[in-house]
């Protein structure tokens, strides 16, 4: 039976925000009556609930009522359940502006409750290679059932990414990775946690 790795998946980890325009207009669950009318798209300050710095959100305001509201810098650190809060002074009206955060406003996380972990097997793994601070590759040659050797020039290709909050290195992380394939490799049938550095936190993990 073949070695695997378990990368735990982060379940709702922070994250950046979908830089799009109307990409949080959904997901407004308190609105002013009687806002400023701003015409233009306009950034305007906001305060969280949780942790996530850095991200500009631009409101549109007709009617009294925020009606798209866009973000335009992705910043990092936003949590599904995360209130971003546009307070009444800074846009008008007597109700402040309230957008509850959703999964589909964050970049993709494929961990949940349910999926806790992906597995990645290590045998023939050809190497390791750190793609930059967020993304390591672990290759693998396909094998011939028939043959019982590689096939030349296939590479399975696991790529794993995590958030740069809290931050790790590129170094850092093919370190963290190549840890847990020598730790299954010298143990048969063992399944051996990734650990990352800093406590980084894996988003996905994407075969091709």
């Amino acid at each position: 039976m073949s070695n695997f790795i378990k990368v735990p998946l982060a379940n709702n980890p922070g994250r950046p925000l979908i830089a799009a325009t109307g990409s949080l207009t959904a997901s407004i669950t308190t609105n002013s009556a009687d806002a400023t009318t701003l015409g233009s798209p306009t950034a305007k300050a906001f305060t969280t609930s949780g942790n996530g710095t850095s991200g500009v959100v631009a409101l549109t305001v007709a009617a009294g009522a925020v009606t798209v509201a866009s973000t335009t810098t992705a910043g990092d650190g936003y949590k599904v359940g995360d209130t971003l809060t546009f307070d009444k002074s800074v846009i008008g009206g007597t109700v402040d502006v309230v957008i509850t955060l959703v999964a589909d406003d964050l970049v993709t996380s494929a961990g949940s409750s349910t999926n806790e972990y992906a597995l990645i097997p290590i045998d023939n793994v050809a190497c390791v290679s750190g793609v930059s601070t967020t993304a390591c590759d672990v290759q693998i040659l396909e094998y011939n059932q028939a043959t019982g050797s590689s096939l030349a020039g296939k590479v399975t290709k696991y790529t794993i990414t995590v958030d740069d909050v809290p931050a790790t290195t590129k170094a850092a992380l093919q370190a963290d990775v190549a840890a847990a394939i020598i730790k299954a490799a010298s143990a048969e049938n063992a399944q051996p946690e990734v650990k990352f550095t800093s406590g980084a936190e894996c988003l996905t993990v994407v075969l091709s």
